[in-house]
């Protein structure tokens, strides 16, 4: 298992450096404004295309908390977990860049923790303090979009949803999108261009980010898990959202079922078992980012709902049923071609897409194309292709004639719950039982 140190930098003209304890590595990640071909990163996240592209001007917490998850991101990726004990979990130390230290030392521990959470790695965080690059108090946060909410949109069937909710209710949107090439870039254009036609071009803002760890850089072992993709999507949100000010909220739409993302089995408790909307996740992410001045507010309205009932429940149905089939839901979609087929179809056997199907069978629509028909013509349940399918079908057998405290306790398996009340915890237990419920009634 090998230690890595990670040293971010703001820019490339940062002197700040270590001595490399003997037998660790080091790697130094330049972030904000460098395109470099020796850059671990390919970015242009900077001050001034926030404030020329967007009319805003996040605060210095948030744009060091969006330095930061460029450099968390980039060494997630840049770093195989090939090196982590038993091929899994990293040892990261962090040489991190903030312009307030006292409140970045203030969340020290919460935020190592955040980061462990997600990823399954030690993540261990030292601060130093530098000037920042640019005056954000020496101009008003004026929102002369007049923009309500910040939401994710990443081209699924959720996010879709949620943004056909919000512009239902009349309330101006921005919708925040990060891509990494692939189907990704076109599925959002092309439902930013859907949502254009039915409501008007100047209904909402559509703010699409590339972001993508260079994996030519010279000490790149490319890693194709990408838990830490997440805290990069929030941390744009967020930041997003606090440039237009204080007041305007981040949503983060995701169903109940994959946002607990419970282990359909024992084995699956590390590798498969993402957390990257999971409510203690982004509880804690709120109370790091509250303690560090950022006040904007986190929901995710569809955290009780399934996603056969945020069909269901959607606010145009005629659109919806139009156009859903677009969205993309499929773990990976890329991999359609090694079947002869057009590449950025659903596969049909991974999680995600057996989820999408229940849905869909709930709602009564059937107008997503699978690659493969699980139903007709189900995958060996040996293969790789057909390992999802055989443990939906495990977690079901084991979850009949379960009393409700034994469900509890396989969610908390994941993480701990953040809670009110008795009412609240029922509700975690009836959206696993309910979104399990819809995967039974399809694959039977």
């Amino acid at each position: 298992m090998k230690t890595w140190n990670v040293i971010i930098k703001q820019d490339v003209k940062e002197a700040f450096d270590i001595k490399c304890p003997e037998g660790e590595e080091k790697i130094i990640i330049p972030t904000i404004n460098y395109t470099d071909a020796n850059s671990a990163v390919n970015t242009r996240l900077v001050f001034e295309e926030f404030k020329k592209r967007m009319n805003i001007i996040p605060s210095s917490n948030a744009f060091d908390l969006l330095n930061i998850a460029l450099g968390v991101y980039t060494a997630d990726q840049i770093i195989s977990r090939n090196s982590g004990f038993q091929n899994w979990s990293r040892y990261f130390k962090l040489f991190l860049p903030v312009t307030s230290l006292k409140e970045w030392e203030s969340v020290k521990d919460d935020f190592q923790n955040l980061l462990s959470f997600l990823s399954g790695d030690k993540w261990e965080i030292n601060f130093r303090k530098i000037k920042p690059s640019y005056k954000p108090n020496s101009a008003k946060r004026l929102n002369k979009d007049k923009i309500d909410v910040v939401s994710l949109f990443s081209g699924g069937l959720d996010s879709y949803i949620s943004a056909i909710d919000l512009l239902e209710t009349k309330k101006k949107p921005a919708f925040v999108s990060h891509y990494k090439g692939g189907q990704e870039n076109k599925v959002q254009k092309q439902m930013y261009g859907v949502l254009q036609k039915q409501y008007g071009k100047n209904a909402f803002e559509g703010i699409q980010f590339y972001v993508q760890p260079n994996q030519k850089h010279k000490q790149a072992v490319k890693e194709n898990t990408s838990r830490a993709r997440s805290f990069l999507f929030l941390c744009l949100g967020i930041t997003i959202a606090n440039g237009y000010g204080d007041k305007v909220g981040l949503i983060i739409p995701e169903n109940g079922l994959i946002s607990l993302n419970v282990p359909l089995t024992s084995t699956r408790l590390s590798s498969h078992s993402t957390r990257t909307t999971h409510p203690y996740y982004l509880t804690t992410f709120s109370s790091i980012i509250h303690k560090l001045g950022i006040k904007n507010k986190l929901t995710n309205p569809y955290q009780f709902f399934t996603k056969g009932e945020m069909m269901l429940n959607c606010e145009n149905q005629s659109l919806l049923k139009k156009t859903y089939k677009d969205t993309l839901s499929c773990s990976h979609p890329d991999n359609s071609r090694f079947k002869g087929k057009t590449p950025g179809m659903h596969c049909g056997y991974c999680v995600p897409c057996i989820i999408r199907q229940a849905s869909e069978k709930l709602s009564k629509n059937n107008l997503t194309d699978y690659v493969w028909d699980i139903k007709t013509n189900p995958p060996e349940q040996t293969s790789g292709s057909g390992s999802d399918l055989r443990a939906f079908k495990i977690a079901l057998e084991r979850l009949k004639n379960k009393k409700d405290h034994t469900i509890l306790m396989n969610i908390l398996s994941t993480g701990p719950l953040p809670f009110k009340n008795k009412e609240e915890l029922e509700e975690y237990i009836g959206i696993y039982k309910r979104g399990m419920k819809e995967v039974e009634d399809f694959i039977n």
